[in-house]
């Protein structure tokens, strides 16, 4: 089971650094490609120490600090944020701690430091991107936003195979692009290249940033892609039934309840008999499609029973 537990209000902030954490490398290419930044091809980029500690007391606590280093010794840093809001109160936090944290991490690192900050829009990126006036003359800071747009769209297998990571930061940019169902399905690719057990976290991610006009063509996409991914892999190794109708019967039901397990949806013995026992596969597709939706495993049988409240 996952380590890493985190709440709907906070996985736009978590995941974006997740993915970061997963591979620091991507933070550099971000850098070099979006910002036009001189970062130095280092060896190795890993994460470094996230609370900065000061002499006074209490701690300036980073999202998140990649090192990129050259025979263990630090060449150049990124702070990473991810700021959600553009509200008067975070960007007086931000006047106040950000300029904090480049010099003290280049204090404590001795090596050159830049802080970039992934915000959800455009226009939240825009306004966290004002200048900072520190008050010394000549010392401005001016944070490096960026936003999902900015980067470019991942459309091809290969991209997504080679960049994962990237392919989820970019997605939501590009949700409204005629490439929309394009970008969708390789985030599904990527997903296959990420850790396992943080899966279910990076569709629930995707899953809060699209809008509501294309939810039903991203849950269509899922529905397709677990079908794929059991009948095709884990089922064809573990039912000699496959290409038979019962087959295909048992590993939809497998998915209908793998599902709810890895979004953390108990379900009863007397549902779990009900779903392994169904034969229908209409019925099992149209489990498959709730259990992608609703908010307890219960509901799934109360929407069957009142099917106008259904996905259909």
């Amino acid at each position: 089971m996952s380590r890493y537990v985190f709440g709907v209000p906070s996985i736009r902030h978590e995941i974006p650094l997740q993915l970061l954490r997963n591979r620091p490398d991507v933070a550099p290419r971000i850098a070099r490609t979006v910002f036009g930044l001189a970062i130095p091809d280092l060896p190795c980029w890993r994460p470094g120490p996230e609370t900065v500690t000061l002499l006074s007391p209490g701690e300036l606590h980073l999202d998140l600090v990649l090192v990129g280093t050259n025979a263990d010794k630090p060449e150049f840093a990124i702070i990473h944020e991810v700021q959600n809001s553009c509200r008067t109160p975070e960007l007086e936090r931000i006047a106040l701690s950000w300029p904090a944290y480049v010099t003290h991490v280049r204090q404590r690192l001795g090596c050159p430091v830049v802080l970039l900050a992934f915000c959800p829009d455009e226009r939240t990126a825009r306004r966290v991107a004002l200048p900072v006036e520190t008050g010394h003359p000549d010392f401005v800071f001016r944070p490096r936003t960026y936003w999902p747009g900015m980067l470019p769209a991942i459309t091809t297998v290969a991209e997504a195979d080679r960049w994962p990571e990237l392919a989820l930061l970019s997605a939501p940019g590009h949700l409204s692009d005629p490439e929309r169902r394009n970008v969708l399905t390789m985030v599904l690719e990527a997903m296959h290249h990420l850790e396992p057990d943080l899966r279910v976290h990076y569709h629930d991610y995707i899953s809060t940033c699209v809008p509501d006009r294309y939810r039903k063509e991203w849950e269509e996409l899922v529905a397709m892609a677990i079908e794929n991914y059991h009948w095709e892999s884990d089922f064809a190794h573990e039912h000699q039934a496959i290409g038979r109708a019962e087959g295909r019967a048992e590993a939809l039901a497998g998915s209908v309840l793998r599902i709810l397990d890895r979004r953390g949806l108990a379900v009863g013995e007397a549902d779990r008999a009900r779903v392994t026992g169904c034969s229908d596969l209409d019925q099992l597709m149209h489990w498959l499609d709730l259990a992608l939706v609703v908010d307890s495993a219960k509901q799934i049988f109360d929407l069957d029973a009142h099917p106008q409240n259904g996905t259909g």
